[in-house]
């Protein structure tokens, strides 16, 4: 690693080459370069790469292909109805701030006779969370649906509503594990 005086393709390409240098490796030994797939770095005029290719033409770019999962994924991911990502995040919200809630919660597992996992929250860097979020709501579906029924009864506010009016949804019934009924 080194630390570059600047963000700009030509110092970052400079800075890599000049560390190799340093270290007495022979530019006919860096056959790769691997990195993210933004333009700075892979674009077509004016990135890293292609400064790296100047100086050393027989290089191979490799794109990071976690990177491109990851591109892919979130787009994916804004394709959802934001409800759920919300719904998600307020669920996340409504329990980690209180042990009362959770009891609550557990007693509501118990009646249902289902596994008493703790409550994800999805991330805003780390998509595969929001899978994980969905697939343990949809596990208990009905379970949260009626903890929300009763706590929208007892205590309503908007964001409880939200919650409950989202589990209610088509996009989230359609999609209830057949187990779950």
């Amino acid at each position: 690693m080194f630390e570059a005086d600047s963000g700009k393709a030509e110092y970052l390409s400079a800075g890599i080459l000049n560390w190799l240098e340093v270290r007495s490796i022979p530019h006919k030994n860096f056959i790769g370069f691997a990195s993210d797939t933004t333009n700075s770095m892979v674009g077509e005029h004016n990135c890293v790469f292609s400064h790296l290719k100047e100086k050393v033409p027989d290089i191979t770019c490799i794109k990071c292909s976690c990177h491109l999962i990851h591109l892919g994924a979130s787009n994916t991911c804004l394709k959802l109805p934001r409800s759920v990502e919300d719904m998600l995040r307020n669920i996340a919200a409504h329990f980690c701030r209180s042990s009362k809630r959770q009891l609550k919660l557990q007693e509501f597992q118990n009646y249902f006779v289902v596994y008493c996992h703790k409550i994800l929250s999805p991330s805003n860097t780390r998509w595969p969370s929001l899978k994980a979020c969905v697939d343990r709501i949809l596990e208990q579906h009905d379970t949260f649906k009626e903890y929300f029924r009763m706590e929208v009864f007892e205590d309503p506010n908007k964001t409880t509503e939200n919650i409950l009016e989202t589990l209610n949804s088509k996009v989230v019934a359609d999609n209830e594990p057949a187990s779950a009924s």
